[in-house]
């Protein structure tokens, strides 16, 4: 948490001062601090007894039950974002090295987008450029944090490209990570 927590407010009866708990390093005593501040006499400032909620917390023992970094797409629901609703817009592709790719286009929409479904993580693109019969769609979120993906579809082959997120590099220098064809 960032910055420092702030007690209980004053009653708007009285002038007691509002205290203020300065930030703590060590979650243990973190905790500490809040069984001794839920120990104390509230009546001092004119409060009833109040929980951990009333301070912005959901419970005691709770810090750890919601990490946010531990979570993965998969478990993202996507509200009205049904692909059996489009399915005369996607294409299932074989790709070497072995894996399916299905591709969900959607041109109704400006600009164009892409959604991508690679061993069940669904990947959101942006339409870039298309040339020659090829389309280009790409996004900054890729396999890693370093690298986008590029996906260039032309008929009924295309591939899937590692994109550089410092855009020096030129699409044709980036690495190949999946060739396809229609299934």
């Amino acid at each position: 948490m960032a910055g420092s927590l702030l007690g209980c407010q004053p009653n708007n009866d009285t002038d007691t001062a509002v205290s203020e708990e300065a930030p703590v390093d060590n979650h243990a005593d973190h905790e500490q601090g809040h069984e001794i501040h839920d120990n104390k006499e509230h009546e001092e400032h004119g409060y009833e007894e109040h929980s951990d909620m009333e301070h912005g917390h959901e419970g005691p023992n709770n810090h750890e039950d919601h990490s946010h970094e531990s979570h993965s797409h998969e478990e993202h629901a996507h509200a009205g974002h049904d692909h059996a609703a489009h399915t005369s817009n996607s294409t299932t592709f074989s790709c070497e090295p072995a894996t399916t790719i299905e591709a969900f286009y959607h041109h109704d929409a400006t600009p164009q987008t892409a959604h991508l479904l690679i061993d069940g993580i669904e990947y959101d693109l942006t339409a870039s450029a298309e040339r020659n019969d090829q389309q280009t769609y790409m996004s900054d979120i890729g396999l890693d944090d370093r690298h986008g993906i590029i996906w260039q579809v032309s008929d009924d082959e295309a591939i899937l490209l590692s994109k550089t997120l410092d855009d020096e590099v030129a699409i044709s220098d980036e690495q190949i990570l999946f060739n396809c064809h229609t299934a």
